[in-house]
């Protein structure tokens, strides 16, 4: 009796992942923004991208994030997004008592197969890559980045 909501898990997250698992780059994958709705990842193309994978529920993840929202402010040149392999109601509220001013995206399915296909493979978090303004990926971390080693990648970008 317990193999069949378990099956029913797997068949749900297969089916559900066909629009990232298309995708031939990060920009032309799509995902839910906090009120449900799909945001293409195009959008942020052709300027210098800050991407980090993190969860509420992510200690390493919290402790990097007020770094972020102090350097998404001071880099104002680069765009800084967040998404989050959570809940959408959850990163809401965890986006407003932190003060997060950058977008968010919330989709826990097909962020998961996104994460995978940039490059983590075991999904771990938080996961950050950042790319130049033609898109190129310049560096990727897993784990918690310290503030002082992205300020240092942000530097180098033009």
């Amino acid at each position: 009796m317990r193999i069949l909501p378990a099956l029913l898990l797997v068949t749900a997250t297969v089916c559900a992942a066909p629009t990232v698992l298309a995708a031939k780059t990060f920009f032309d994958a799509s995902l839910n923004d906090l009120d449900g709705k799909k945001q293409s990842l195009a959008k942020y193309r052709g300027k210098p991208l800050v991407v980090n994978y993190w969860a509420t529920w992510c200690s390493p993840c919290r402790e990097e994030i007020p770094e972020f929202v102090a350097l998404a402010k001071k880099y104002g040149k680069v765009q800084f997004v967040g998404i989050a392999i959570d809940d959408a109601k959850v990163v809401g509220q965890f986006a407003r008592d932190y003060k997060i001013n950058y977008p968010l995206l919330a989709d826990e399915t097909d962020a998961f197969t996104l994460i995978q296909q940039e490059g983590n493979q075991s999904g771990g978090l938080p996961y950050t890559v950042i790319y130049d303004s033609q898109g190129n990926k310049v560096s990727t971390k897993l784990g918690r980045m310290k503030g002082e080693v992205l300020e240092a990648v942000l530097k180098t970008l033009k």
